[in-house]
């Protein structure tokens, strides 16, 4: 009898320190995470970030070999308000921010406030990646960074009012240079809040920039132009004889 109570305090003891093990290594789910005293909040997908590791509904982190030395880049929400969303989305490499978004409003705006990090590329001495600052389109940065977190490039605005046409492939990497997709067109069947179709024929509407890497330094220069015949042509857009 004695011995069977011996058996029996050594597997009370082995499963609560399993599940002490368990509970302290466990990522969990938004449903049960707690943070800064409260119950988290957040949409499935708030936040993207390519090939994570070590990731929970509110942070997650990312190695990357920069000349042979690992840089750490974390992603996280944080400053939790008492409904459990967040208030502030921080970026930081090496423990150094590159990027913050105050005031969200998630539980409100919802697609609108998410985050998405993507097609990172080192070239040279730095870090180059996409921020989507919501899904709502045309909303899309291109940045580079230092491993000290210090931002060496941030593009989102082009010349002519064109943006980052992040509803296709907007992105290509080649050796030391970066070319990006760009339009003034809000889909591709409008513009200036009319139908492509109305548009005058030679107007330049869309246009390809590389990004080249020479001693340290950027340079962006336009490699191709859209125009609107071009444009109507490419996606087989049928226009009445009308317009």
């Amino acid at each position: 009898m004695k011995k069977i109570k011996i058996i029996s305090f050594i597997v009370v003891v082995l499963l609560l320190g399993s599940l002490i093990i368990y509970a302290s290594t466990h990522h969990y789910e938004d449903s049960h995470l707690r943070l800064e005293g409260k119950r988290v909040r957040v949409p499935e997908n708030s936040f993207l970030v390519d090939n994570c590791s070590n990731t929970n509904a509110v942070y997650c982190e990312k190695i990357i070999e920069v000349n042979g030395e690992k840089e750490k880049l974390t992603f996280e929400f944080k400053d939790i308000k008492d409904n459990g969303y967040p208030k502030t989305f921080v970026a930081k490499i090496n423990g150094k921010e590159f990027y913050k978004k105050s005031n969200l409003n998630i539980e409100e705006d919802m697609y609108i406030d998410f985050q998405s990090f993507l097609n990172f590329k080192v070239m040279g001495d730095y870090i180059l990646f996409t921020v989507s600052d919501g899904e709502v389109g045309l909303s899309t940065i291109l940045y580079a960074i230092d491993k000290d977190g210090n931002v060496i490039l941030k593009e989102k605005d082009f010349p002519d009012d064109m943006k980052i046409k992040d509803s296709a492939e907007f992105i290509t990497y080649s050796d030391n240079t970066v070319t990006l997709y760009t339009t003034k067109l809000t889909n591709d069947y409008t513009y200036d809040g009319k139908d492509i179709c109305e548009a005058d024929a030679k107007e330049i509407i869309e246009a390809y920039y590389t990004y080249t890497l020479k001693n340290g330094k950027f340079t962006r220069n336009k490699a191709k132009e859209i125009t609107v015949k071009e444009h109507i042509s490419n996606k087989d857009i049928t226009c009445s004889e009308e317009s």
